[in-house]
């Protein structure tokens, strides 16, 4: 229900806009009906009891969701229109109500004397405000749709004070969801030029109400939106609070998940949940043999299972790891050479020169497309002073022929 509140000079050109041809006459106070003639002379003559009144003709629209449409009937919305006269102070004086069927919302036309039966003048003042209030108790009463009807408004055919109570709407909307107390709106509103009141209680100053105001203009909350009444904004800020512990506390849960060592974790590999002894012997860098694996296909896959050193990616092998391939420069076990050429830094078992001896040289590719790999006798991976050269000691074991004394 949105009513809107005109001062005008001329009951006929008035009463000749809202009597068009598909318009029906609902009820007339102290007026002749006989022809729309007869209406706009009716009027005049009682305004001429107040010549000096320059706006005596007052206009009301009154327009109500389509959402009511079906309970909108001709008696229905009489008593709504009567109601609202009431409430606004229109009595005892002469009125039209005339209803309009050529837009998709239920609307109705008051046109009223604003030059009452005893010559007294029908005041406006804080019209707006009052109007404000009227249909909010009109909508409550009868449980009348509440329009989107902010949304839908459009704001460049607006007059003050409306076109300014649509800015501190749709500035607040804007700001709300940032906020978690009065002060954060407070402080949002400012940067746009609207300054916010807040009415306090007078034993323990706690906030009761709250006000904007731009351009020495002001509204209540309620006033720009009953949502923005004070008791709604601190559900909001409550609701924001909240959400943003929530928030915070999913943040930490994920942080100590991503920081959680995977070596903790016992994986599930191709439907097969490991046990703690077989991820005891995977994270020494040795492997095992898992049976019937399922592969993504579906089909069953029976083979040797081992990580890189971190625990971050398996790999899998029908040929057992321990295998030496030649790799390179090296010949070295096919579990490592996988390892280097998933991208991995491999700590990896060589064969060094002369028999039965191993070296562990720190091999990786810096690209994974690169043909040679990169080499170091220390983690390239750590920083420098952490590094230990770990270089084979050739004599190592090797008994020295120093020759018989003489």
């Amino acid at each position: 229900m949105i009513a809107k509140n005109i001062k005008g000079k001329s009951f006929k050109g008035c009463v000749s806009y809202v009597m068009h041809e598909d318009a029906t006459l609902l009820e007339a106070e102290g007026v002749w009906v006989g022809s729309k003639q007869d209406i706009i002379r009716s009027f005049a003559m009682q305004r001429s009891g107040r010549k000096e009144i320059k706006q005596p003709v007052g206009h009301i629209p009154l327009s109500f969701s389509p959402a009511d449409k079906d309970r909108m009937t001709n008696e229905f919305m009489v008593q709504l229109a009567k109601e609202y006269m009431q409430e606004m102070g229109i009595r005892n004086t002469q009125y039209i109500i005339v209803r309009h069927e050529n837009t998709d919302n239920p609307h109705l036309h008051i046109v009223y004397n604003r030059i009452d039966n005893d010559l007294k003048l029908i005041s406006v003042n804080h019209d707006y405000k009052r109007n404000i209030k009227v249909c909010k108790k009109l909508k409550d009463k009868y449980n009348l749709t509440y329009g989107e009807g902010k949304e839908k408004v459009k704001r460049e055919k607006l007059d003050n004070p409306a076109k300014i109570k649509y800015k501190i709407h749709d500035t607040i909307k804007v700001a709300l969801p940032h906020c978690t107390n009065p002060n954060d709106l407070k402080s949002l509103l400012e940067k746009s030029g609207i300054a916010t009141v807040f009415k306090l209680k007078r034993t323990t100053n706690e906030i009761e109400g709250i006000s904007f105001s731009y351009n020495n203009i002001a509204f209540k909350g309620s006033e720009v939106d009953r949502k923005f009444s004070y008791a709604n904004l601190r559900k909001e800020f409550e609701k924001n609070l909240e959400m943003q512990q929530k928030q915070k506390e999913q943040e930490q849960v994920q942080q100590q998940t991503e920081n959680k060592p995977k070596a903790n974790r016992i994986p599930t590999i191709g439907g097969i949940k490991l046990t703690p002894e077989q991820m005891a012997v995977l994270k020494d860098g040795g492997y095992i043999y898992l049976e019937n694996m399922q592969r993504k296909d579906g089909s069953k896959l029976s083979a040797y299972l081992f990580f890189d050193d971190q625990m971050k990616q398996h790999f899998v092998s029908k040929q057992n790891p321990d295998t030496f391939v030649k790799y390179g420069k090296y010949e070295m076990r096919l579990m490592d050479k996988m390892r280097i050429e998933a991208g991995f830094v491999t700590k990896a078992k060589v064969k060094w020169w002369g028999g039965g001896q191993y070296a562990y040289p720190h091999l990786w590719k810096a690209n994974q497309s690169d043909t040679d790999y990169q080499e170091s006798w220390g983690d390239p991976r750590l920083p420098k002073a952490e590094k230990k050269e770990e270089k084979p000691d050739l004599y190592k074991n090797t008994k020295i022929n120093r020759g018989r004394k003489r």
